[in-house]
C-alpha cells in the first residue's frame, strides 16, 4: 500500500514539474522579443556588412556549427516576431516617425447672442396683489414663466453646443441680488456642458434703485449689487478669462479663437448713480484703441459687443437707446473698418448699416449694428451668428421652444404646452387692459378685435419680421382703433411699428468680412 502511495505522488510531482516548465518555455518565448530588441537592431546594422549564406555557398566556403546555430536563432526570432506582430508594429512605428506632425483643419466658430434676458427669481414675489400689478403694467415681458424660459433656453444652447455664449447686458429683472444670485447658479449647467458664457452688465444690472420685492399688497425695496458685486458674482464668466481687462469699467476682451477676439463694452452708467442711457467712458474709449491696435499687428478680427445701440434703428423707441457719444464710438470703430457691431436694450431685432451722409451708396463701408430683440419679450428669440469657410459671417434668429421643453420635462401647465398662443392671449389681455383705461364700454368683441390687432402687430415688430401694413390697415380691428382711439398714444405706437416693420431683420450675411 506504502509502495503504491509514493509512486502515486511521484507521477503527481513530475506532471507539475512539467507543466510548469511548459509555462517557463512560453512566458520566454514571449518575452524574448522585447528582451533582444537590442540584438536584433545590431544584427541589422550589421547585415548589409555580413555575406549571406548564399555568397558564402558560392564562394566555396563551409558552414560551421556556431554559425548554423546563429542561422536557426534567427529564424526561431522571425517566427516570434510573425507571431507578435513586432516586425509590422517596429515598421509602423519608424513610419510614423518620419512623417511630419499633422496640422488639425480650422474649425470657424459660433456664438449664440442673447440679451435682456430681465431674470427674475421666483423668491421676489408670492404671486399676490403687488406682483400681479407688476405684470399687468409691463411691456409684455414673460415675468410669470421667466424661470421655466430660463431652463428651456439653457437645454437650446447645450444642444447647438456654439463656442461661446454671449449675454449682453439687462440679465436680471431690475438688479436684484437674488436674482443675480440665482442666474449666476443656474449657467453654471451651461459651462459644465463646456460652452464659455461671456457677460457685460446692461442699465438694470448694477446700482438699479427699481430693484424691488413683490409681497402680498406691498412691493418693497429689494438689495441691489454694486459693480464689484456684479464683478464676483460673473468672474467666472469672462472676466477672469479675459485677455485684457478695462481698469475704468466691466469691459474685456475675449480670444474666442486664436483668429477672432470678441471686444465686450460696458456701456451702462451706474456711478455715482444708475442711468437708462448708455456711454462708453473715455479711459475705455482709450483702452478699447490699444485693443484694437493690438489685434491690427496680429491680424486678429474683433467682434465688438455692448448692450446699448451704437445707431439710430427704431421710429417708435426714440430716446435713451442710442449711446450719448456715438458718434466717437462710431469713428473709433470704423477707423479700424470693423464690419459688425452687436447690441441689445433696444428689445426690437433691427439690422441697420451706419452711412455718414445719405447720398452714400449702399456698397459702400459702414459698420453694421445687429440688434438681437429680449429673450424675454415674445416670440423669445435669440440670435446665432456663424463664422463661414469663405471668411463671411451669418447671422439668423431662433425662438426658444418652451412648448418642447414643456413636453420633455413632463410640465403639465397648459401655458407652457403651448406657449406661442399663450403669449399672444397675455400680450392681447396686456393691450385689452390698457384700451380699458382709456375708453369705457367698448364692448368684448370690439375690445377684443382692437387688442388681437396690436398684439399680433406688437410680436411681429418686436420679432423684426415684415408687417403687412395694408393688410392691418384694412382689418376690422384697426377700423375700431380709427373711429374709438384716433388719438391715443397707443394707436400712434401701432402706426409707427408698421412704418418701422418694411423688411425682415431675421437674417443676414455680411461677405468676407
Amino acid at each position: 500500500m506504502k509502495k503504491r502511495t509514493w509512486i502515486v505522488s511521484a507521477l503527481m510531482y513530475a506532471l507539475v514539474f512539467a507543466a510548469c516548465f511548459g509555462v517557463l518555455h512560453v512566458l520566454d518565448r514571449w518575452m524574448r522579443p522585447s528582451e533582444q530588441v537590442a540584438q536584433i537592431a545590431s544584427e541589422t546594422e550589421t547585415e548589409a556588412a555580413a555575406p549571406s549564406e548564399d555568397v558564402k555557398s558560392a564562394a566555396g566556403e563551409g558552414t560551421s556549427p556556431q554559425e548554423s546555430e546563429t542561422s536557426a536563432e534567427e529564424e526561431e526570432m522571425e517566427q516570434v516576431h510573425r507571431e507578435t506582430g513586432y516586425r509590422g508594429w517596429r515598421e509602423r512605428l519608424e513610419g510614423a516617425w518620419s512623417q511630419p506632425p499633422q496640422e488639425e483643419a480650422y474649425s470657424p466658430p459660433k456664438i449664440i447672442l442673447a440679451t435682456d434676458l430681465h431674470y427674475q427669481s421666483a423668491a421676489c414675489q408670492d404671486d399676490g396683489e403687488a406682483f400681479r400689478k407688476f405684470v399687468a403694467d409691463c411691456d409684455g415681458k414673460v415675468i410669470q414663466y421667466l424661470p421655466e424660459l430660463l431652463e428651456a433656453f439653457i437645454d437650446q444652447v447645450i444642444e447647438e453646443q456654439p463656442d461661446a455664449l454671449v449675454l449682453s447686458g439687462d440679465i436680471s429683472m431690475n438688479g436684484e441680488k437674488i436674482s443675480h444670485q440665482e442666474l449666476s447658479y443656474r449657467l453654471h449647467r451651461v459651462q459644465d456642458a463646456g460652452i464659455p458664457i461671456l457677460v457685460i452688465p446692461g442699465n438694470h444690472d448694477i446700482n438699479n434703485t427699481n430693484a424691488s420685492y413683490y409681497f402680498g399688497e406691498e412691493k418693497t425695496p429689494a438689495d441691489r449689487v454694486t459693480p464689484e458685486e456684479f464683478y464676483d458674482l460673473y468672474r467666472g464668466y469672462g472676466y477672469d478669462q479675459a485677455l485684457s481687462r478695462d481698469p475704468a469699467s466691466l469691459s474685456y476682451v475675449y480670444e474666442l479663437d486664436e483668429k477672432n477676439w470678441l471686444l465686450m463694452l460696458d456701456s451702462s452708467q451706474y456711478e455715482p448713480q444708475n442711468l437708462v442711457e448708455g456711454r462708453i467712458r473715455e479711459e475705455t474709449m482709450e483702452w478699447a484703441g490699444q485693443q484694437l491696435d493690438a489685434a491690427r499687428e496680429q491680424g486678429i478680427f474683433v467682434l465688438p459687443v455692448a448692450h446699448h445701440n451704437l445707431l439710430s434703428q427704431s421710429r417708435m423707441y426714440t430716446t435713451q437707446c442710442v449711446m450719448e457719444n456715438s458718434p466717437e464710438v462710431i469713428e473709433l470703430l470704423e477707423e479700424y473698418e470693423l464690419p459688425l457691431f452687436l447690441s441689445g436694450h433696444l428689445h426690437v431685432q433691427r439690422i441697420h448699416k451706419h452711412k455718414a451722409e445719405p447720398s452714400v451708396p449702399d456698397e459702400a463701408y459702414g459698420i453694421q449694428e445687429i440688434v438681437t430683440d429680449a429673450l424675454s419679450i415674445p416670440p423669445c428669440q435669440y440670435g446665432l451668428l456663424t463664422w463661414k469657410e469663405d471668411g463671411s459671417l451669418e447671422y439668423a434668429t431662433q425662438m426658444v421652444d418652451v412648448s418642447a421643453w414643456a413636453r420633455r420635462t413632463g410640465n403639465p401647465n397648459p401655458d407652457l404646452l403651448d406657449f406661442e398662443e399663450w403669449s399672444h392671449t397675455y400680450l392681447k389681455n396686456l393691450i385689452a387692459a390698457q384700451i380699458r383705461k382709456q375708453v369705457k364700454n367698448l364692448g368684448e368683441k370690439v375690445e377684443s378685435s382692437m387688442a388681437s390687432v396690436y398684439a399680433g402687430v406688437y410680436i411681429d415688430y418686436y420679432a423684426g419680421r415684415k408687417i403687412d401694413e395694408q393688410g392691418v390697415r384694412s382689418s376690422r380691428g384697426y377700423q375700431w382703433w380709427l373711429r374709438n382711439l384716433p388719438d391715443s398714444p397707443l394707436l400712434r405706437e401701432l402706426n409707427a411699428m408698421m412704418a418701422d416693420a418694411d423688411r425682415d431683420n431675421n437674417y443676414a450675411l455680411l461677405p468676407g468680412v
